[in-house]
This record gives C-alpha cells, sequence and structure tokens, in this order.
C-alpha cells in the first residue's frame, strides 16, 4: 500500500521509537553520511531482516540474486559462493569493481539486459535462466520491478531452485503481499523496519524451506 508522505513520517517516527537500537545507525546511513548500499557493502533491506542474516548465515551456502550491490558484498563476505544476474551494465561493472577492491572472489555477476518495461518474453529470458542453472541455498528476489510482477514471478521459479533447508529472501514485500499467501514454504518471517540507504520503513520477507 503506498503511503502519504505523512504516513510515512509517522510510521519511521514510531518504527524508530519501538527500536531505538536501530537510531545510530539509521542517521549514519541516511542523514549524516548518506551512502549507496554499494558503498555500505549491505543489501537494500530492512535492519531487521540485516540483522537475521547475520545470525543465520554460513560460510557453506550457496547465494543467488536478482540483482546485485551491496548484498553482494555482504554475501560474500559471509558465504561460500555468490552468483549475481544484473540487467544493468554500469551496475554489474560497480558491484564487480567493489567485489574486487575489496579482495572477494567467490562472486560473479552476470549481466543479462530485459525489457523490463515491456516484459514481454520473460519466462524465455536469460536473465530468469541464470537461476536455473543450480540449486541454492539461498535466494534473493530483489533487482527490477517497473511493474510489480516481475519479482513475483521470480519467486516462483526461485521456488523450483531452492534447496531443502533454504531460504528465498524477498525485498520490498509490502508489494508483494500475495505471496505470503501463495507460497510452498514451511514458514514466513516478516521484517518490518527502517534500513540503510531508505527515507522510510520497510518490509523483507525470509521463507523457510
Amino acid at each position: 500500500m503506498e503511503l502519504t508522505s505523512f504516513q510515512r513520517v509517522c510510521k519511521l517516527t514510531g518504527d524508530l521509537a519501538r527500536r531505538p537500537g536501530n537510531v545510530p545507525r539509521y542517521l549514519a546511513h541516511n542523514l549524516f553520511q548518506r551512502r549507496s548500499p554499494l558503498d555500505l557493502a549491505l543489501p537494500w533491506f530492512s535492519y531487521a531482516a540485516i540483522d537475521f542474516l547475520e545470525r543465520s548465515l554460513r560460510p557453506e551456502m550457496t547465494v543467488f540474486e536478482f540483482g546485485s550491490g551491496g548484498s553482494t558484498l555482504f554475501f560474500a563476505r559471509r558465504c561460500g559462493r555468490v552468483e549475481s544476474v544484473e540487467d544493468d551494465p554500469r551496475w554489474a561493472r560497480l558491484a564487480r569493481e567493489r567485489t574486487k577492491a575489496l579482495g572477494l572472489t567467490n562472486s560473479e555477476v552476470v549481466e543479462e539486459l530485459f525489457d523490463f518495461v515491456h516484459g514481454i518474453g520473460f519466462e524465455e529470458s536469460g536473465y530468469l535462466a541464470q537461476v536455473k542453472r543450480s540449486r541454492h541455498d539461498v535466494i534473493i528476489v530483489d533487482g527490477a520491478d517497473n511493474d510489480y510482477t516481475i519479482r513475483p514471478r521470480c519467486f516462483a521459479v526461485a521456488e523450483e531452485q531452492v534447496e531443502p533447508g533454504g531460504m528465498i529472501v524477498v525485498d520490498d514485500s509490502w508489494r508483494y503481499l500475495q505471496l505470503r499467501r501463495r507460497h510452498r514454504a514451511r514458514q514466513v518471517r516478516v521484517f518490518e523496519s527502517v534500513g540503510p540507504a531508505r527515507f522510510g520503513v520497510t518490509s523483507t520477507d525470509v521463507y523457510f524451506y
């Protein structure tokens, strides 16, 4: 649901009041030193989801991402292998440059161009096909969301590719509430809070298989 500016401010204020521990990093990441998630080496998720993943990721895990960026660095530092598909060549280059600068050699960012404005032929696209190359312990459904139909289609294929005991992470999940009703997961957790490089409150859902 889209909120008015006043509603966003009220929700932001309420969230910070309930989670005062987030105030210092929210101010640092969004006001005092405003930087992109790539600069911060953090996913563009809610802090609640980031904190959960910090506790849950293991070195032997393999990760697949729809979309690359700060999350690529975050997962590469904590997991064994990260594969990302990216439709923006410039962003893919920046992600590669940053992983190289940090000495991270366990990630791969594949460029697959697609016309997300029209979305015709997405099921047969190279972008979607990347996740089908192998199974994964963690799959991140992020990246393009031009018309809010792309991520649900990515999610449907991700459910075929996630390993038993694995997770699918859906960012900006407030846009995709239908996924909470139609999925194969044994459990879903909603992580709602403020996050890095964003003004208001967001939600990131984790599906457990």
